[in-house]
C-alpha cells in the first residue's frame, strides 16, 4: 500500500489514537521534511555541519514513520556530508516527495 512509510510502525510508535498521530505526522511533514528540502542551499553554501544536524534530526522522524530505507540513507549522509550527500541528492529528493504524499494519504485515512 505504501512504498516508504509503514503504518504498522506508525501505530507501534504513536499508538492508535488519531488525535496523537495527526499532530505528530503533521510535525514531520512541516518540520523534518521541510528541512530536508532545504539541504541543497546549505550544502551549496558549504554549511556541511548544518546539513549534518538537519539530517541527524530527520533520522528519528523517518524511524517514527517506518521509512527505514530513507533513514538508512540519512545515516550514510550524516557520516560524510561533503562526499555522500551529492551522491544521494536525487534519491533523497525522490524519497521526500514520496513520504510527503504517503503521509498525506495516511492522514486522510484517520478518522
Amino acid at each position: 500500500m505504501y512504498e516508504l512509510i509503514n503504518k504498522d510502525v506508525i501505530f507501534q510508535f504513536l499508538g492508535d489514537d488519531p488525535e496523537l498521530i495527526r499532530p505528530m505526522l503533521e510535525m514531520v511533514m512541516n518540520n523534518n521534511l521541510t528541512e530536508l528540502d532545504e539541504l541543497d542551499s546549505l550544502f551549496d553554501e558549504g554549511n556541511y555541519e548544518e546539513v549534518r544536524i538537519k539530517v541527524h534530526k530527520a533520522k528519528s522522524a523517518m524511524g517514527y514513520v517506518g521509512a527505514s530505507s530513507t533513514k538508512k540513507m540519512l545515516q550514510e549522509i550524516e557520516k560524510d556530508v561533503p562526499n555522500i550527500y551529492p551522491q544521494n541528492i536525487t534519491a533523497l529528493k525522490a524519497d521526500i516527495e514520496i513520504i510527503k504524499r504517503e503521509i498525506s494519504d495516511f492522514l486522510g485515512t484517520l478518522s
